[in-house]
């Protein structure tokens, strides 16, 4: 079997994804991931899974949900016998699982084999062994639970992990040169941790070491403003020193060892704008409008996001008219750019999109170059989430078939916000933590589009009549079905 909580909760049976059931039991299953190997007491349970006043029942509901995963994970055990993944210990319950199981008991361990290797002055194997634990990292601590409990210290604590490695690895990768192998890490290290000196020193000087001196001088600027903004103070003496050492030219790529700097091209040069076309006559829709601001709104506030909606309805409802034309409007949100994909879940003419297909769009999109993008779904999501890493951008994926399609896609960078569109309504996107926003076509917002498109068809049509009304009828139905 195999544990992932370092983005998605997942639990695979051999090629099976299994289903964890009601947010409250996947929360439960993750509270349990978290700590594999060592007991969690009820209590503990109760607090995170009700944070205010729980239930009298609240024991008893976590005996079920303890019951009902114990069946899941071993489904030929016999009624009332114990087994071996789910125990009871020391008043509450433990997971047991080995290591090699668990994405999380991998990263921990690949953590202390790079510790050794750099309190061994061994900094090239210390690199290594920390982008291969960095690597593990998907998304999130434990995506697909609520909120609330995500928040709880047991999930934070993890994410804290994190950060700690990154820093690790961009100590050992100064000292031999390999900075290029651990800053998409660094970068998504200092968003989570937008106040950390220690931390965004490290960025900085990364930065530097790869030739990359406007964007460690940028780097800086930031956290200062958000030092000064959030704190009232100034960086302190780690941060000010890595940036005086930026300015006077002390940091430079690495000699002979280092990757040569063509591998910069890895780095997104360009602004994406893909959006398509916006449509000549769009009317109505002006409470969904209202909702994808306010999730604009939301997601450039500080520390929000990253923020997923899904529009969902039936075909020729109006999904991709819609997405497109508010796409358009709210364009100037998102200064890093715009991108789109069409995922192709409903198009008869062709397959859907594979994942790893639309990440290589994507990374062409943000500059990357064919030769220079890895092999492998995780690798791709990994280089495109950590392109992403600190920018805002506005991310259009147009007809998904189902939530594995999208998984990859979704960035992790707060302040992008991805607008998903599909035939589908997706309970296992929404249940991540996406915004549903289902559409209908309302008989009043049908009769003024099609009095607009009236208006805008027959004043240049020369010869009124049947051909004109076929037209207009024809040019409805195109409307209706974008």
């Amino acid at each position: 079997m195999r544990f992932d909580v370092l983005g998605s909760l997942r639990v695979v049976r051999g090629e099976t994804e299994l289903d964890l059931g009601f947010p409250q039991q996947r929360a439960l299953f993750g509270l349990l991931l978290v700590h594999t190997g060592r007991p969690v007491r009820m209590s503990e349970i109760v607090d995170v899974l009700w944070p205010g006043q729980p239930p009298a029942s609240a024991r008893n509901v976590v005996r079920r949900y303890v019951g009902a995963l114990r069946r899941l994970l071993e489904p030929e055990l016999p009624p009332r016998a114990p087994g071996r993944r789910l125990l009871i210990r020391s008043g509450g319950y433990l997971l047991e699982a080995d290591t090699d199981e668990v994405d999380l008991l991998c990263f921990r361990d690949l953590t202390r084999q790079g510790m050794r290797a750099a309190a061994t002055a061994r900094p090239e194997e210390a690199v290594r062994h920390f982008a291969d634990a960095l690597a593990l990292w998907r998304g999130p601590v434990a995506t697909g639970i609520p909120a609330a409990t995500r928040a709880h210290l047991h999930f934070a604590a993890v994410e804290r992990e994190f950060v700690r490695t990154a820093q690790m690895a961009a100590d050992a990768a100064l000292l031999c040169g390999r900075s290029e192998q651990v800053l998409p890490a660094l970068r998504r290290a200092a968003v989570l941790e937008p106040l950390d000196e220690a931390l965004h020193a490290r960025l900085v000087l990364s930065l530097a070491a790869r030739g990359l001196q406007a964007e460690a001088l940028t780097a800086y600027e930031d956290v200062r403003r958000d030092l000064a903004a959030q704190l009232g103070v100034p960086p302190g003496s780690e941060l000010g020193a890595a940036h005086a050492r930026v300015l006077r030219q002390e940091v430079r790529p690495a000699g002979r060892d280092a990757p040569p700097m063509r591998r910069r091209s890895t780095e997104p040069f360009v602004r994406p704008a893909q959006l398509p076309p916006d449509l000549a006559v769009f009317t109505g829709r002006g409470a969904e409008l209202e909702t994808l601001n306010a999730l604009a709104d939301a997601t450039a506030a500080a520390g929000q996001g990253p923020a997923t909606v899904l529009i969902s309805g039936m075909a020729g409802i109006g999904k991709t008219a819609l997405a497109v034309h508010w796409a358009h409007r709210a364009a100037d949100r998102f200064p890093d750019g715009q991108l789109h994909v069409e995922l192709g879940g409903f198009d008869p003419r062709r397959s859907a999109l594979e994942p790893a297909e639309a990440l290589r769009q994507l990374l062409a999109a943000l500059g990357v170059p064919a030769q220079g993008m890895p092999e492998g779904v995780d690798a791709l999501a990994g280089l495109y989430r950590g392109l992403l890493a600190g920018r805002r951008l506005l991310v259009l994926l147009d007809g998904a078939a189902g939530t594995e399609q999208l998984r990859p896609l979704l960035p992790a960078s707060p302040g992008c916000l991805t607008v998903v569109t599909s035939r589908n309504a997706l309970p296992d996107l929404i249940a991540s933590g996406a915004h549903p926003l289902r559409l209908d076509l309302p008989v009043g917002e049908a009769r003024t589009l099609l009095g607009e498109l009236a208006e805008a068809h027959l004043v240049t049509e020369a010869a009124p009549g049947r051909y004109a009304l076929h037209e207009l009828l024809r040019a409805f139905a195109t409307e209706l079905t974008a």
